[in-house]
């Protein structure tokens, strides 16, 4: 086989390994849904419990990437605190020492191509019989792993053929830092730590590299992985980027950590195994991490305190129209209030549209019809919502607390009026956005649904909220007409309501769905009726007293 040939089955076999990867993390986060979501969150209230929920949790997924932008955006939504992110990044490190191991006592140990087969074919096929739900996803992580090992064997096929055409002996004259320098650049390209440690792996076992030079790469590798972080802080919020900053001291400390002391550990892990083979390398990957998390775990809190006093900025108002104008005139400071709730009532159907799924950017100017809309893939629009109503809390405090003050300047009764109308308006929109909070939780549980009734029922939630946050947002806009739209519209969601609690009992009854379901359905018609009355009422405050 020519050279080129070579090269271009192993770039081949890396893209392979890379997609089953790809395949395999999107496959097992749709399995695992919001729930895994969930799980992180509540189980991350101490160092420990975050650093071994970082472990678990990047083990089971695969990924370190896929856990540090996961509490990157944990973080930034505000549901993680910032030390307990960094406590989860560490562990990830330690997790994602996971594939190696599957990959040097799987991989190199068995006849890998056919297990491959066997994995592609029985995931693929059971893919297309369990066209729905979390099977489907879950056979989907079996092809993932079947690709993987697909693209592993094509690895070792081609390094095998490249150890016999370059010259192996004059590789480890090289300085192992060049190894190390390649290994950080190649995964800061691919984005892949898992893909790069593939490649040493092979690399080692076809003998092309010696042992110090694999090392070198992998530790390379571990620094390289960082940049993903990096990315997915750019543009975010203070405590995104003092995560993101975290991972990158941890992993560049313990990269540096590693490879002054190259020689021992590799010494360590070559003898544990007896042999310099790709286990050892797989030891060696987790002895460093797990130094790193010995290291900086007792220093967790001050690495926090120290991190928290970086890229610390003052936050911009919320507002467009009240943060500049003074109460001298309060005509014109009411006016500006005025506006100000129209644009409150823009980010309110924006959260709302925004927490059934849905683009509010796209959703909310009628290119397409509802039911086309509502097809698009709102894949990784989970965490949407929780950033919105944050920034709408501070939309929300910014008004009252200039309402506030500026009703102590109101004399005029004519004025007066206006305000109170003016302040109606802004505590309907408050409470409509409090209705669709409290139901984020149960929208993600439908967004997982695997029956019948429960994602026809999810339809018509998203239905029923998208069409009242169109018509709104229209009336908002001037539109004459959108008013009497939505008063028909109100109308016939409040029949919607008396009919499905007469549908949820008959249900009930016929034990089509569990007691749990039921309560969750209760919960959202009834708090989707609220949400539409508080609208409903906050058009009618433009024309009606307190």
């Amino acid at each position: 086989m020519t050279m080129s040939a070579v090269l271009i089955e192993a770039f081949a076999s890396l893209g392979l390994f890379m997609f089953g990867m790809i395949y395999l993390e999107d496959s097992l986060k749709k399995a695992a849904g919001a729930s895994f979501k969930r799980w992180v969150k509540i189980s991350t209230d101490t160092n420990a419990k975050a650093l071994l929920t970082g472990t678990v949790a990047t083990a089971a997924l695969q990924s370190s990437s896929v856990v540090t932008l996961m509490a990157l955006s944990l973080t930034g939504a505000g549901l993680m605190s910032l030390q307990s992110s960094i406590g989860v990044i560490f562990g990830s490190n330690i997790g994602t020492t996971a594939t190696g191991w599957i990959i040097a006592l799987i991989g190199f140990k068995f006849d890998i191509k056919l297990i491959a087969y066997v994995m592609v074919g029985f995931g693929g096929i059971g893919s297309v019989l369990f066209g729905e739900g979390k099977i489907r996803h879950i056979f989907g992580g079996i092809t993932g792993f079947g690709l993987i090992f697909l693209g592993l064997e094509g690895l070792k096929e081609s390094f095998a053929s490249l150890a016999n055409t370059i010259d192996i002996a004059a590789l480890r004259d090289y300085n192992p830092l060049l190894f190390l320098f390649i290994g950080l650049v190649l995964t800061a390209v691919i984005q892949s730590s898992s893909a790069s440690i593939a490649i040493a792996q092979s690399a080692l076992f076809t003998g092309i590299l010696d042992f110090n030079h694999a090392a070198a790469f992998v530790i390379g590798a571990n620094v390289g992985t960082t940049v993903t972080a990096l990315l997915g802080a750019v543009g975010g919020s203070g405590d995104k980027k003092r995560t993101a900053l975290a991972h990158l001291l941890f992993n560049l400390s313990t990269g540096i950590v590693a490879f002054l002391l190259l020689s021992p550990m590799s010494w360590a892990a070559t003898h544990v195994n007896l042999d310099q083979s790709v286990e050892a390398l797989a030891l060696f990957h987790t002895l460093f991490n797990v130094l790193g998390v010995i290291i900086w775990f007792p220093l967790i809190h001050r690495l926090t305190e120290w991190l928290k006093k970086k890229f610390n900025v003052v936050k911009p108002s919320a507002t467009l129209y009240i943060q500049n104008v003074t109460f001298s005139i309060p005509a014109l400071a009411h006016e500006a209030l005025r506006k100000e709730v129209i644009h409150l009532g823009h980010e309110v159907c924006a959260f709302a549209v925004s927490a059934i799924h849905v683009p509010p950017e796209e959703g909310l100017k009628h290119h397409a019809s509802i039911a086309k809309i509502l097809e698009w893939d709102t894949a990784n629009l989970s965490l949407e919502p929780l950033r919105r109503y944050t920034e709408l809390q501070r939309l929300q405090g910014e008004i009252l607390d200039y309402a506030t003050a500026l009703s102590k300047h109101i004399l005029l009764p004519a004025v007066r009026e206006e305000f109170d109308r003016t302040l109606l308006r802004a505590t309907q929109l408050i409470a409509a956005s409090k209705y669709i909070r409290d139901i984020l939780h149960d929208i993600d549980m439908l967004n997982e649904s695997d029956t019948r009734e429960m994602e026809a029922f999810y339809h018509e939630l998203r239905y029923q909220v998208l069409s009242l946050c169109m018509y709104y947002t229209d009336w908002l806009n001037g539109d004459n007409q959108a008013k009497e739209k939505l008063e028909l519209l109100f109308k016939k969601l409040d029949i919607s309501y008396k009919n499905s609690i007469g549908i949820l009992n008959e249900m009930i009854s016929d034990y089509k769905i569990s007691k749990e379901m039921t309560a969750i359905f209760m919960n959202i018609t009834h708090l989707t009726r609220n949400f539409s009355k508080a609208l409903y009422k906050s058009i009618h405050a433009e024309s009606s007293g307190v």
